[in-house]
């Protein structure tokens, strides 16, 4: 009888480390594999598993013996996904700590159901019986942790503060659970209360896991796009003293070509290559009034950088009131929002769709921008704006920055695609 249930416990011990290493590969999905991924997989099954029939989860031992062997299992599952996966050992911690406090929700609520009196005898009628409700409890808690909480947790690289979170998940859900669950008296409310306890204690580790990865990644993208937004100043202040020097040179050569013109009259002399010069240095001049010079220029580079990829590139603007606006912001505002559109006219194979429109309005104290593109492929979207993976370069920010400076405005903005055509909409209030 002894022998049987020491093998009941080490298969336990086992069960256990397996529920909460698949709990943990919930929140690995945005990591990088290592090399030869499954054969890493079945060696480090071979060897854990043997390892876990050795460790005394559910033998009476003491308090500390029992919490050391716990502390002991989890270790070995995250060992096993830094042998897994290639990443911050951190960002690897944190996230199988996340798997762990899963599996502490899956646990107890399996406990709670054991209690209702028509289930009770139903699971507890065989070993076979509670395996079952434990795999269906565990999958269902699990499919729903993914859907609200793991689907969007990807915590940054050598996080201290999601490592400090991580320690105080494994103090509350392991060690005060452990200790509430070592000296309940057995009275049926005790267990329904030490068990809505761990429950709510991991739901809310997860919950601030998850807010204080949404907030690194809003100081992250924050510094991106302040640091985005001074290199952008410095380009246009470099863009501002050559418009300022070419503007200086076409007003110099187009005197001159007058003065050529009226003399050629006069002397009644043909110069049939007058008229094609003239034309080039119009095309210096800028391709809309918008009441802002910068924006002017900015406006007329763009064309002609669509035009080096074979993208027509259409701009009108009935409104010349956007002089009112601080020109360095206008600039990164326009200047992001047409390269995203570059970006995606440069990806469509059909040349008759290689195309960009620009058009200003005004609408009452209200100025309408809107830029719309063909493109091909899928855009995903999140919180009604498009999303796309960042670079190291800050790329993928495009959209964020755009947002800020609308927001910044006291604008909206709004987005939309429609028979393979990316709609952007900003709406700015003219200011007095």
């Amino acid at each position: 009888m002894t022998d049987f249930t020491s093998f009941l416990d080490s298969q336990r011990a086992i069960a256990y480390f397996l529920e909460i290493f698949i709990a943990e590969f919930l929140f690995m999905h945005s990591f990088k594999k290592r090399s030869h991924f499954v054969v890493r997989l079945i060696a480090l099954l071979v060897v854990v598993i043997p390892l876990m029939t050795t460790v005394n989860l559910y033998q009476n031992t003491s308090t500390p013996s029992r919490l050391l062997h716990l502390i002991i299992v989890i270790s070995a599952s995250i060992l096993g996904m830094l042998f897994l996966y290639d990443y911050s050992p951190l960002s690897i911690a944190s996230s199988c700590i996340a798997g762990v406090a899963t599996q502490h929700i899956a646990n107890k609520t399996l406990t709670l159901i054991i209690l209702i009196p028509s289930l009770h005898s139903i699971i507890l009628h065989s070993y076979i019986t509670y395996i079952l409700a434990d795999i269906i409890v565990s999958a269902i808690v699990y499919a729903i942790t993914y859907y609200l909480v793991a689907r969007n947790y990807s915590p940054q690289k050598s996080s201290m503060r999601l490592n400090v979170i991580s320690f105080v998940i494994i103090i509350t859900c392991i060690g005060v659970n452990r200790l509430v669950v070592d000296y309940e008296t057995g009275d049926v409310h005790s267990t329904i209360a030490s068990c809505i306890y761990a429950i709510i204690c991991c739901v809310l580790a997860l919950a601030i896991q998850l807010y204080l990865y949404k907030w690194q990644q809003q100081q992250t993208e924050g510094q991106v796009i302040k640091e985005l937004l001074t290199a952008s100043e410095k380009q246009y202040e470099q863009w501002k003293a050559m418009v300022e020097f070419i503007s200086i040179q076409t007003h110099d050569l187009k005197h001159m070509i007058d003065r050529i013109q009226r003399l050629a009259e006069k002397e009644n002399v043909s110069i049939p290559d007058l008229e094609p010069i003239r034309e080039s240095i119009s095309g210096f001049s800028p391709l809309v009034k918008t009441g802002n010079d910068v924006l002017d220029v900015l406006l007329r580079n763009m064309s002609t950088l669509c035009l080096r990829q074979n993208i027509r590139f259409n701009c009108v603007s009935y409104t010349d009131c956007l002089g009112l606006y601080d020109s360095m912001s206008l600039y990164f505002l326009f200047a992001n929002a047409i390269d995203n559109a570059r970006s995606a006219a440069d990806k469509v194979t059909d040349p008759g769709k290689r195309l960009i429109d620009v058009s200003l309005k005004q609408f009452g104290d209200s100025v309408i921008i809107h830029i719309w593109n063909y493109y091909e492929g899928k855009i995903e979207f999140e919180n009604d704006l498009p999303v796309r993976a960042v670079d190291d370069n800050g790329n993928g920010y495009g959209i964020k920055s755009i947002k800020m400076l609308v927001d910044k405005f006291e604008g909206a903005i709004n987005t939309k695609t429609e028979n393979d055509i990316f709609h952007l909409n900003i709406i700015l209030p003219l200011k007095h």
